[in-house]
């Protein structure tokens, strides 16, 4: 056995503990520090060199914009609605400048078309602010469009479009020989065809704006006069029924003031008319 002197043994052991507590300092090394590493590089080179793309732009104008304004994001729809048979009813969004500001759907512009046997025969692009019933309110979208016959091909289409602030409107297009002939304007309808005045023909009604009640000076009640008009289905397409609209509106107003709608001085009323739709305050 080699036998060493104390003191040699002594500086052994010192040399040895401070050989042992350096290396208790340094950091363990596993196998996954050096794949941690690489993968935070890759990481960042990848980001470092990942381009900009325009979802990227507009998340961050949205995120950072205080009005909360944001570039137009394009999402193409396209509605189809057959009407009659050969008559078709396209309703299709157009993309908007990536610059423009799209606050709501509506702010989008929509293209309007009507096809007779494939063959386009009215085309609007909505730029008078025009919005057709796919942004009408859900009940007259269900009604809408309206086709009414008067024989060979031929007819009148009717078309609800948004009139914000006022009631949505309808318009109404006479299609004669594959043509559109003629264009006018009708109340929105409230609801499918009825026979009214037991007839045996079918009419449908609607008012052409909504109705405001009001206090005289004194302390009367009263209402702006609104009369519903009623349109009776007939061979040659929809006709005013006069009659029936002057006497519903005298039951509903006591008084008949016309076909159009009337404000000041108003009707006295006891009991709101039926067919009152007021505006909201």
């Amino acid at each position: 056995m080699l036998r060493l002197p104390l003191r040699a043994l002594t500086g052994i052991l010192l040399i040895w503990s401070l050989a042992v507590g350096c290396e208790s300092k340094k950091a363990p090394v596993t196998t996954e520090t050096p794949a941690s590493a690489a993968a935070s590089k890759l990481l960042t080179d990848t980001i470092a060199a990942a381009p900009v793309t325009t979802a990227d732009t507009v998340t961050e104008v949205a995120q950072e914009s205080p009005s909360g304004d944001v570039p137009a994001l394009h999402i193409p729809f396209e509605e189809r609605k057959t009407v009659a048979p050969g008559l078709v009813v396209i309703v299709k969004s157009i993309r908007p400048a990536d610059t423009a500001i799209i606050r709501e759907p509506s702010d989008l512009k929509l293209t309007f078309t009507i096809k007779r046997n494939n063959k386009v025969v009215y085309r609007d692009t909505a730029n008078d602010g025009l919005m057709y019933d796919y942004y009408a309110m859900p009940s007259t979208k269900k009604l809408y469009p309206i086709w009414v016959s008067t024989g060979e091909g031929n007819g009148e289409l009717l078309v609800a479009f948004n009139n914000r602030p006022s009631l949505e409107l309808a318009r109404r297009f006479y299609i004669l020989n594959g043509q559109v002939a003629k264009i006018d304007t009708l109340p929105a309808f409230n609801g499918p065809a009825k026979d009214w005045d037991q007839d045996g023909k079918l009419e449908y009604n609607g008012i052409e704006d909504s109705g405001e009640v009001w206090a005289d000076e004194q302390g009367h009640h009263r209402i702006a006069y609104n009369p519903a008009l009623y349109y009776e289905i007939r061979p040659v397409g929809l006709v005013l029924d006069s009659a029936l609209t002057e006497r519903k509106a005298r039951a509903d107003y006591g008084v008949f003031q016309g076909f159009h709608y009337a404000g000041s001085p108003g009707v006295l009323f006891s009991k709101l008319p039926k067919n009152s739709r007021l505006r909201q305050p």
